[in-house]
């Protein structure tokens, strides 16, 4: 394909929030994402989503407050989910961005959150830039963000490391060796877990870090079971002492972990 020679010509990519829980969007919307994007949203006919059924749900949701301006049946969306996913695209980032080369926007989303964050948003992004077209973040929620001021921890230096290692063993060395990268670099260190995981991980922190390390867990974030509490591993320790105390707070429930030593 070739190269754009004007590059005014080029449509526009933009980077669409999601909700970050799947119940009850329609009342989660206007607290989460402004109402100028959801009016931008409205614009859009072409899209590349992470999963197509979580894409038209939002859409479909959004047109209850801003009608859409295309019917969701006409609108081009393709799913986009990185070459290490098990079902990845047959389409590559260039062929899935054909739309901007003939002067279309496009929206770009994330099953939740925002795209490009802990999400394979990114390489579409990447090539957006390679192509010359202009990129637009809309303004909406971040799970890693949110936890993150809401934790009290160092939110001037902090590292975020997406999963951790199945494994028991191995996920609790890595949790250690990020406990002395912490105290070494006064850095917050945070990551996810699949949620059915939430007390396994919880249970391997409780016993693999130091007493006075400081533990948060910010849980369904800005939904209204939202749950966050940051003490020190010892305090956790007390309040949840099994994991069937555990279970009863984090099961199935989407989760930040954030430690700093």
């Amino acid at each position: 394909m070739p190269e754009p020679a004007n590059q005014n010509n080029i449509g526009c990519l933009y980077l669409v929030p999601n909700t970050l829980g799947e119940e009850n969007r329609l009342s989660q919307l206007p607290h989460v994402i402004p109402a100028d994007t959801l009016k931008q949203i409205t614009r859009l006919r072409n899209w590349i989503v992470e999963d197509a059924k979580t894409a038209r749900a939002l859409l479909n949701a959004i047109n209850q407050i801003e009608p859409l301006g295309h019917p969701l049946q006409s609108m081009n969306m393709n799913e986009w989910r990185g070459p290490l996913s098990k079902n990845k695209s047959s389409l590559k980032p260039r062929e899935l961005l054909a739309p901007l080369l003939q002067g279309e926007d496009m929206g770009l989303m994330s099953e939740a959150g925002l795209p490009g964050i802990a999400d394979p948003g990114a390489e579409i992004v990447r090539m957006a830039h390679q192509l010359g077209a202009r990129v637009k973040p809309l303004v909406g929620p971040s799970s890693i963000l949110l936890g993150l001021i809401a934790s009290g921890l160092n939110g001037q230096s902090f590292s975020f490391q997406g999963y951790l290692p199945l494994e028991p063993a191995e996920r609790a060395k890595k949790i250690k060796q990020l406990e002395q990268r912490s105290k070494q670099n006064h850095e917050t260190q945070l990551w996810i877990e699949t949620p059915y995981r939430n007390t396994a991980m919880l249970d391997s922190c409780l016993s693999a870090l130091s007493p006075q390390t400081q533990l948060c867990l910010a849980v369904d974030l800005s939904l209204e079971s939202e749950w966050i509490w940051t003490a020190a591993i010892s305090e956790w320790q007390k309040r949840f002492p099994n994991q069937s105390a555990m279970n009863e707070v984090f099961k199935n429930r989407p989760a930040i972990f954030l430690i700093l030593a």
